[in-house]
């Protein structure tokens, strides 16, 4: 299981690697707000809301082939859909799931192109 799987990635863009740094760029924002929303609705014991935003991030995860993140968004998924209150063990192997897919070499490289898929000086 992969962190990040371009050919993947690239199989889910139809070979277009300025929508894949774009499509990269998105995930990068907008899983830091799931997750939290995830851990608000742990806390609160709302698992269908839970379920939900696991959803979310799983889809999230597979459109960039982080293989890692997508399974631990569904394990949460499926143990939040069935109101398991021991779902929240998912939660923390989801959260390194995400660094280790920010993290990756090719993920932070491909972040910072531009789209004409140059590197962007700032």
């Amino acid at each position: 299981m992969k962190d990040f799987d371009e050919l993947e990635a690239l199989e889910r863009t139809a070979g277009d690697r300025n929508l894949l740094v774009e499509v990269i760029r998105f995930t990068l924002e907008d899983i830091p707000a799931i997750l939290d929303e995830i851990d608000l609705a742990l806390r609160d014991r709302h698992w269908q809301a839970a379920a939900r935003l696991a959803h979310k991030a799983k889809g999230s995860a597979g459109a960039v082939g982080a293989q890692r993140l997508f399974l631990a968004a569904l394990d949460l998924e499926l143990a939040a859909r069935d109101a398991d209150s021991a779902c929240i063990r998912f939660q923390p192997p989801l959260v390194e799931a995400f660094e280790s897919f920010r993290s990756h070499p090719l993920v932070r490289r491909m972040s910072s192109l531009d789209v004409g898929g140059e590197a962007s000086i700032v």
